[in-house]
């Protein structure tokens, strides 16, 4: 007896085993959004001070549990400058690295000192970020915020943060609405980086011509999250590309901040250029095929993409033969954001 007791025992935990529910696993929604402002500042006659043209790109990753509230964020700010000379000649016009990647050289630490926190640009932006952990993005658009100046429209006056964050925080609190937005579902994510890379063009005024002279700044920036096996679950890669121009004398003649490639759409207008090679396909339908090609894959696999150099202006377009029917941009830029963003990734709490 004691054995038939001792066997429908056994029998009763195999049934419950069986039948209990696998643990759920937890939704997560991560978005990626971007934008641009552009400053602008003429040749100075009086202190004969260089002209320049300057963009700023704010861009942002956000992810998001059931509940809609903040798990990871990551936010950085490509600011970068071309200038030139009262001849409308080109003095200077190298990308630098964002404001994360300058760390102390980007120079904001003994200007804070005088307010008694001493705490450098990317050190404030992480006091901010670990704020956010936990919070939906209407608590992060309802951090309390003053003005102090005419360059600080927005900074924090909560006492948990006005120890730690002197910076104006009305962009950022802009770009984590705009990636909340965008965000989607992803399954297995576990790690997830954010990375970026910039390009400069600038020209001088065409003497005979007469064309305007300009300042080009493309930032690329990609997000990547992988699954534990290291296998890309999600990606987004965009590029803010901003352009602005000045005469022969050194005058701003136009200098306003666009959408990036994604949020263009038709108007960024490759269409008919690559229509004349058979695809007829739009930046930002090429973008989300090599994005859809990504998953799966893993790093090293991303990296050893096939390309070829088609002329000087596209070094490394796809050659296999799963992507040369709808891709004819040079990905050696997006594939560049994408590794650092990989590089950067961090393990989900």
């Amino acid at each position: 007896m004691k054995k038939l007791f001792a066997l429908l025992a056994i029998g009763a935990l195999l049934l419950t085993g069986c039948n209990k529910k696998p643990a759920e696993v937890e939704k997560l929604k991560v978005g990626t959004a971007s934008f641009t402002t552009m400053e602008a500042k003429d040749f100075n006659n009086e202190t004969e001070a260089n002209g320049s043209i300057q963009t700023n790109t704010y861009f942002a990753t956000v992810v998001l549990d059931k509940d809609d509230k903040i798990v990871y964020v990551n936010i950085d700010t490509a600011q970068n400058m071309g200038t030139f000379d009262d001849e409308g000649a080109i003095v200077k016009a190298e990308p630098i690295g964002t404001k994360k990647e300058l760390k102390e050289a980007y120079g904001m630490k003994a200007l804070s000192s005088q307010i008694g926190i001493g705490k450098e640009w990317y050190e404030q932006m992480d006091a901010l970020e670990k704020h956010m952990l936990g919070m939906t993005v209407a608590e992060v658009k309802a951090i309390p915020t003053e003005k102090k100046d005419d360059d600080h429209l927005a900074v924090p006056t909560g006492e948990d943060l006005k120890t730690s964050v002197t910076i104006s925080i009305d962009g950022y609190q802009k770009v984590v609405e705009m990636a909340a937005k965008n965000a989607v579902e992803v399954e297995g994510l576990v790690k997830i980086g954010l990375g970026s890379v910039t390009s400069m063009e600038g020209k001088p005024f065409n003497t005979e011509t007469e064309a305007n002279g300009s300042v080009q700044v493309n930032d690329t920036y990609a997000s990547v999250g992988l699954d534990k096996d290291g296998k890309v679950v999600y990606v987004y890669i965009d590029t803010a590309q901003n352009t602005g121009t000045f005469d022969d004398e050194g005058a701003i003649v136009k200098a306003e901040a666009i959408g990036t490639k994604k949020e263009l759409k038709e108007a960024y207008g490759m269409k008919a250029l690559s229509s004349q090679i058979g695809i007829g396909k739009e930046w930002y339908e090429q973008m989300d095929a090599l994005e859809k090609h990504m998953l799966g894959m893993t790093v090293a696999e991303v990296k050893a993409i096939p390309t070829e150099k088609k002329d000087d202006d596209h070094l490394a377009v796809p050659s296999g033969e799963d992507l040369k029917t709808s891709v004819t941009i040079s990905i050696e830029g997006y594939t560049g954001a994408f590794e650092k963003a990989a590089n950067n990734a961090v393990a989900l709490p």
